[in-house]
């Protein structure tokens, strides 16, 4: 993880949970670079709420002040949007919370707390505004964590085949977000530094987004790719979540070749 994705998540530590670590010191376009990974993911809000909190500090005043004035407009504009990014969940998926609703009615936080789980969980897997949704389940933690039926939402959790990533995304809360182990509602590994590797991984990804990839045939007779290392890097990140949600990590693989099918040119 570099030095502007460590500075990044602690900005969202102090913005969303008044943690005050050490901002590391920066260059001012390594801190434009922290900026726009913000806005960019969603978070530029909180981020820059991190930046008021650590202002003491002598590298956050290092900040240049034309980008303060940048940085304030952006999360203003973001806040007026109200928008969260919320992950669209695969027909599959919202139907069975949506069958879990209609059965427990009386368990809104316990369902409010899964939903919430399985928008990051398919984050994860589309690299889709992934670090807005551990934001969003992190301040649902700290704010109603402990009010969850802790069995049922791990029963729930199996149900949906989501053990392994309920696991993933607890850990990252602990690890990038510093939230306690004893707060989290979902059950944490066994070993808890055994997935410690595969989120610094994760992490390390974040300036690299998203990258798409279409097929096309114009004058050939052989359809080809316009991206082949966008497509070697989608196959890549789907292996990766393999073992965390076996079926969903290669539903997503076959739907981007699916929706990269469709594009093609003739």
């Amino acid at each position: 993880m570099d030095i502007t994705t460590r500075n990044l998540f602690l900005l969202l530590r102090a913005g969303a949970f008044g943690q005050q670590d050490k901002v590391e010191p920066m260059s001012a376009w390594k801190w434009r670079k922290t900026h726009q990974l913000a806005v960019a993911h969603g978070v530029d809000a909180e981020a820059y709420e991190g930046l008021e909190v650590v202002s003491d500090q002598y590298f956050a005043q290092l900040v240049p002040d034309d980008l303060r004035t940048q940085w304030a407009e952006s999360a203003g504009e973001s806040r007026r949007r109200g928008a969260d990014n919320a992950t669209e969940l695969p027909p599959r998926l919202a139907k069975r919370l949506e069958q879990i609703a209609e059965k427990n009615p009386e368990a809104k936080v316990d369902g409010q707390m899964l939903e919430t789980m399985a928008r990051l969980a398919y984050a994860l897997l589309t690299d889709d505004y992934w670090l807005r949704q551990l934001l969003v389940l992190g301040e649902m933690v700290r704010e109603t964590g402990r009010q969850v039926n802790r069995e049922q939402l791990q029963k729930w959790v199996r149900q949906m085949g989501l053990t392994r990533m309920a696991q993933l995304e607890g850990t990252m809360l602990v690890r990038l977000m510093g939230v306690q182990a004893d707060e989290l509602p979902m059950l944490m590994p066994r070993r808890s530094d055994a997935l410690v590797p595969q989120v610094d991984a994760i992490a390390s990804a974040i300036p690299h987004g998203r990258e798409q990839w279409a097929f096309q045939q114009g004058k050939h007779i052989f359809v080809h790719t316009d991206n082949a290392s966008a497509m070697v890097w989608n196959a890549r990140r789907s292996v990766r979540f393999f073992t965390y949600s076996p079926r969903e990590s290669l539903s997503q693989l076959f739907s981007s070749f699916a929706r990269s099918l469709t594009n093609i040119e003739e």
